[in-house]
């Protein structure tokens, strides 16, 4: 038999699989006491799919998550060449490097041992060691793209240019090198031959830092047996806010996760969905949940519930999570702010709320706040997390609107800083504040009557609120110009330029006797309201550019709330009432009823 000759000094090369690219779109048709264990998980990795769920997942495979459907609101997972793309050991890890990088102190860069990611991730593969390493060089590798969709905790908001970023960078450093000497000599384990430096990358740090995270108990999720399970209680956690109850699209949660979706196999999806809800539920994660078929799966939703104590629990995390952090922050700001520009990403969360605090912005709110046990508590977390300025302006913003969902409102408002054109008054406008304080002080002197305003509050909400709306209207009349030193004035004498208005216009109460008015009749009550204020006051015209956009994106807001809209729809929702006010404002003039119809009925 002849043998082939081998040529020893050949090159080699490894062949590859050839680039793939796999689009999947995310987005749903217009049809359709103190824990150590407790650890910040950034936004963007609680809500987008940044591991994979696929267990088939193919070498050199990138792929894209569509969020809607003109393709400019996405995220781009792309591996290393020759390598796949990061699902449920990778994610395991990361979970268990944001508990170490707590025992570290919470430092952007610190160094991990293959035995103690064992222990936290509770590893039990012997090859653990090669399991790690994998998963590590996989994190520091892969690269993510965002567009439209990386929120950043400094701007507050979706960050609109492209980022590109990994989620942390890698060294391996060998204990038996001598420029290594110092790292042998503090690690107690001989048998460790190498040890891990880990950075986290700028993004999800700086995140993680100041307010882009949410708090949960490592544990908790390392002890959830799939990927899948433990995305959709990061999930539903972030959603439900501090709500006993979420109700969610079905096809938005299958997206979300994200699962595989096929509407002629859809059902084999929904078996998924309900098996691991159901984990969640036996480990008492959830309370229960509903999937409620309607005409197809696709039109489904489902209902979630979660028991009582949850509301506490997750609180208490937040609560015992900023102390922590608050004790380990000086010597955190000693180690990250190098540069004098990042000074400003810790001083929010050094900050001392007392009981007078809780009451002052308290008492700023709608009145109904004070029938809400939990809003102490709520307005206690919130002066930790956000600080006192924010709070306090988002508590003036939210007595100047009609709101019925006070807590979720006022959450909402923080997490979206819908308050931020007012902050500045609490810091620039003190002569303007001291000026108007006799005015506020008068208002309460001469003209609030208990009698009258007990009448008044005895009114259905809606006919509070056109009351409550016209009196502000009638206010800004009276003093000539609306500016934030009014809304705030406004706000301050609420109880007293309310009976100031009706004592103005007495014929209102006269023709409202609420104990003699059926509930059934409420909506010709309302009738009756608006006939009387439109024939006793004036309507104040809409003047200028500046002022329609300011109640444009009120206006927008507060429906987007009821509604649920995404963010490209408040778009193009706000470019359709635009064009619509603008021929009023250039020709027979808009009012602020005009416009409050435009707007409904665009929604």
């Amino acid at each position: 038999m002849k043998l082939k000759k081998v040529d020893f000094l050949e090159d080699e090369f490894l062949e590859n699989p050839p680039t793939e690219f796999v689009d999947e779109n995310l987005f749903i048709d217009d049809s359709l006491s103190v824990d150590k264990q407790l650890i910040r998980m950034d936004i963007n990795i609680i809500q987008f799919p940044i591991f994979s769920k696929n267990t088939k997942r193919k070498v050199n495979q990138v792929v894209r998550y569509f969020f809607n459907s003109n393709r400019d609101t996405y995220i781009t997972v792309a591996p290393y060449q020759g390598d796949i793309i990061p699902g449920e050991a990778e994610e395991k890890i990361f979970i268990a490097l944001m508990k170490i990088m707590k025992d570290r102190g919470m430092s952007k860069k610190f160094i991990v041992t293959a035995t103690e990611l064992k222990e936290v991730a509770n590893i039990q593969n012997t090859a653990y060691i090669s399991v790690i390493k994998k998963a590590l060089s996989r994190l520091a590798s892969t690269n993510y793209k965002f567009k439209n969709t990386m929120y950043s905790s400094e701007k507050k908001s979706i960050l609109a240019e492209e980022i590109e970023t990994t989620i942390l960078s890698l060294r391996t450093l060998r204990l038996e090198e001598q420029k290594n000497k110092n790292l042998r000599n503090k690690i107690d384990d001989k048998r460790v031959k190498e040890v891990y430096e880990i950075e986290i990358s700028d993004h999800f740090y700086r995140n993680i830092i100041a307010k882009g995270y949410l708090v949960y108990d490592s544990s908790t999720l390392l002890e959830i047996s799939t990927s899948i399970a433990r995305t959709i209680y990061m999930l539903v956690e972030k959603l439900r806010f501090n709500d006993l109850y979420l109700k969610l699209d079905v096809l938005y949660l299958i997206k979300r996760i994200p699962l595989k979706y096929d509407k002629k196999n859809i059902s084999q999806t929904i078996k998924t969905l309900t098996k691991n809800l159901n984990e969640l539920k036996d480990k008492k994660l959830i309370e229960s949940f509903e999937i409620i078929k309607t005409s197809s799966w696709e039109n489904s939703e489902i209902d979630i519930y979660f028991p009582e104590h949850s509301i506490t629990e997750k609180q208490e995390r937040f609560f015992e999570d900023y102390n922590q952090f608050k004790k380990m922050s000086t010597n955190l700001s000693l180690s990250f702010m190098e540069n004098s520009e990042n000074q400003d990403i810790l001083s929010c969360e050094i900050e001392e709320v007392t009981e007078a605090n809780v009451q002052e912005i308290l008492d700023l709110m709608p009145s109904k706040a004070k029938k809400l046990k939990t809003m102490p508590k709520t307005i206690y977390d919130a002066l930790q997390h956000y600080g006192y300025g924010k709070v306090k302006s988002t508590a003036v913003y939210m007595k100047k609107n009609k709101i019925e969902k006070i807590r979720a409102y006022f959450l909402k408002a923080l997490e979206n800083n819908w308050a931020e054109d007012i902050t500045e008054t609490f810091e620039t406008l003190e002569i303007s504040k001291n000026q108007i304080f006799e005015e506020i002080k008068s208002n309460e002197t001469y003209n609030f009557d208990e009698n009258l305003f007990n009448k008044f509050e005895k009114l259905d909400k809606e006919i509070q609120d056109g009351i409550e709306s016209y009196s502000y209207r009638d206010y800004i009349e009276e003093c000539g110009v609306e500016t934030k030193i009014q809304q705030l004035a406004f706000a301050a004498a609420r109880k007293s330029l309310i009976c100031k208005f009706l004592k103005k216009y007495p014929k209102i109460l006269e023709e409202l006797d609420t104990d003699t008015i059926p509930k059934k009749e409420i909506v010709k009550e309302k009738i009756l309201v608006e006939k009387v204020l439109v024939e006793e006051i004036k309507e104040i015209f809409i003047k200028d550019s500046k002022e329609l956009k300011e109640k444009i994106e009120l206006g927008i807001e507060l429906n987007a709330i009821a509604y649920d809209i995404s963010d490209e729809e408040k778009i193009e929702i706000k470019k359709r009432i635009a064009k619509e006010a603008l021929g009023f404002i250039t020709g027979e003039g808009l009012t602020s009823k005009i416009l409050e119809e435009i707007i409904n009925k665009n929604f």
